[in-house]
């Protein structure tokens, strides 16, 4: 999308050129390639919105999954989660890569619906930054009530017995998870073991 604007503000911007100038020549050849750049941008980017209408973003180009990935690191993810655990007894997580590529998978699916136990979701049009999709799971903390325990985002964020975690990002189009003409940014956090397990939320979450 931005390469698209700047080409196109490039070509309004030289559409001021004194045709007179002794580099006119040299300008016109310069307009022509930017013309071709755009176009070959605009049918880019017309074969992602084809992929994405599919329901999966696993085909989109490196430079796109080069964006996504500066979007959210992992840490960005870590920072999240263990200064959420540090508050509750719980030790930090690390990094897992296989747990962060079975995220990216599902993700790239743009299906929101869990496919495993211990598993976050996050979904939200805009860009939200990793910290905004933990941060959103750790206000479930206030409906927590350890005389009745009950499973959520949080519980599985602080769960003492999980030790890994591997996260990813994938943007879906409209209509695949929010109604036509919102897109989505849809995290998942994929976490081992598995938290939220009936029993064992007395020694496993603390308020």
């Amino acid at each position: 999308m931005f390469g698209v604007t700047y080409l196109h503000q490039d070509i309004k911007r030289g559409c001021q050129v004194d045709k007179k100038a002794p580099n006119y020549i040299h300008f016109l050849a310069k307009q022509l390639l930017s013309i071709i750049l755009y176009t070959m941008v605009r049918s880019t980017a017309a074969a992602f919105a084809l992929v994405a209408a599919a329901g999966s973003v696993s085909a989109i180009s490196m430079t796109g999954t080069h964006l996504l990935a500066a979007r959210a690191v992992p840490q960005d993810y870590l920072t999240a989660h263990n200064n959420e655990r540090a508050g509750h007894g719980a030790s930090a997580l690390v990094w897992d890569s296989g747990l962060a590529s079975t995220a990216q998978a599902w993700a790239n699916q743009c299906n929101f619906s869990h496919n495993q136990a211990g598993q976050n979701l996050y979904a939200a049009t805009g860009n939200p930054s990793a910290a905004s999709a933990v941060g959103a799971w750790n206000a479930e903390s206030k409906d927590y009530n350890p005389s009745n325990p009950q499973p959520s985002h949080w519980t599985q964020v602080v769960w003492k017995s999980t030790t890994k975690v591997g996260c990813a990002l994938a943007t879906c189009a409209a209509g695949t998870i929010f109604p036509a003409n919102y897109p989505a940014s849809y995290y998942v956090c994929n976490y081992s073991p598995y938290g939220n397990v009936i029993g064992q939320f007395p020694q496993n979450v603390q308020k």
